[in-house]
């Protein structure tokens, strides 16, 4: 691209995302300082290449999707968090496992994006348990509690008529701590025991194995949807639709996010993406045993500067050893 055409380009969408208004020619012109017709032959020039556009007859231009594209992607890598904002993050997420991790990470990029974000783990049935507890709910039915080695904890109901006494119960127990297996070796295990088990504890093996695939379900915290939704295109229905689905409904990881990577993203660990009026900033990340997906999603007029600067320092605190 031509390097005027690119600043150009640059200069439509950073006045966009800062007014939510389309960027007139003569503004671009006394910015640059030339001519108001060198600026329209530019825009028509980036509108046949498809990184502008009229929204309508005598207004100025916004950026397409793909024009975002090439604006953001020149902003990679972003630059680093600020020291201190990151010493901040380690200390607000020191100690935190499981899900209490995930609900402090959506919080922590929300607060400090001004978007929503999902934060997710996938199933993984390769994991470990290294907890788990038996507790009777009633005469019906009894909970598991078990707590997998990346610290999310599940519970899981186990429908058992009539449920077993404190004595089956414990044996239960005791023959489920014995399991130093992945997950998804348990039910086959369990099938095992109880075979060789007397009735009543044999028919409480084969109820939690039956509840057993509950155990690794994904799982996904969520935050910052009320804040997009103060943005100007969120008085477009159609908009706040789309935006809740996404949030609400996040799609299925790739397999990559078993890994903390994205295939798509580049050596910075980002993926930038766009759905019809939304970003996405996508970035795979990891904590300790802990690892999935970070997306932040606001409208195609992202802050894209300090979106990706919240995303990448984020990521960067949580695969530090600190957390």
């Amino acid at each position: 691209m031509h390097a005027r055409h690119e600043r150009i380009l640059h200069l439509v969408a950073e006045g966009y995302v800062q007014t939510a208004k389309p960027v007139a020619s003569a503004s671009v012109a006394r910015e640059l300082d030339v001519s108001s017709a060198t600026v329209r032959n530019a825009f028509a020039a980036l509108e046949e290449a498809g990184l502008l556009q009229q929204p309508h007859t005598s207004a100025g231009r916004i950026p397409t999707s793909a024009g975002f594209g090439v604006y953001a992607r020149d902003l990679l890598p972003p630059a680093p968090i600020p020291a201190e904002l990151a010493d901040a993050l380690r200390r607000r997420f020191s100690q935190r496992h499981g899900d209490d991790l995930l609900d402090a990470v959506a919080r922590a990029v929300a607060e400090l994006s001004g978007y929503a974000v999902v934060v997710t783990v996938p199933a993984d049935d390769r994991l470990h348990a290294l907890e788990i507890h038996l507790t009777s709910l009633h005469a019906r039915g009894l909970l598991a509690v078990v707590v997998l080695e990346n610290g999310l904890v599940r519970q899981v109901r186990v429908d058992l008529d009539p449920g077993p006494d404190d004595d089956v119960l414990n044996d239960a127990e005791r023959q489920l701590r014995q399991l130093t297996l992945p997950v998804a070796a348990v039910p086959a295990a369990l099938a095992a025991l109880a075979r060789g088990a007397d009735p009543e504890l044999a028919r409480t093996l084969d109820a939690i194995r039956a509840a057993w695939p509950a155990v690794t379900p994904p799982r996904h915290a969520t935050a910052g949807l009320g804040a997009v939704l103060t943005e100007p295109e969120a008085q477009d229905p159609a908009f706040v639709r789309l935006i809740v689905e996404r949030v609400e409904r996040p799609p299925a990881d790739e397999p990559a996010a078993h890994h903390g990577a994205d295939p798509a993203a580049g050596d910075d660990g980002l993926d930038l993406s766009w759905d019809e009026a939304l970003a996405m900033v996508r970035t795979g990340w990891r904590a300790g045993a802990a690892h999935g997906r970070l997306t932040l999603i606001g409208p195609a007029r992202l802050r894209y500067r300090p979106a990706l600067q919240v995303v990448a320092g984020v990521r960067g605190v949580l695969r530090a050893d600190t957390v």
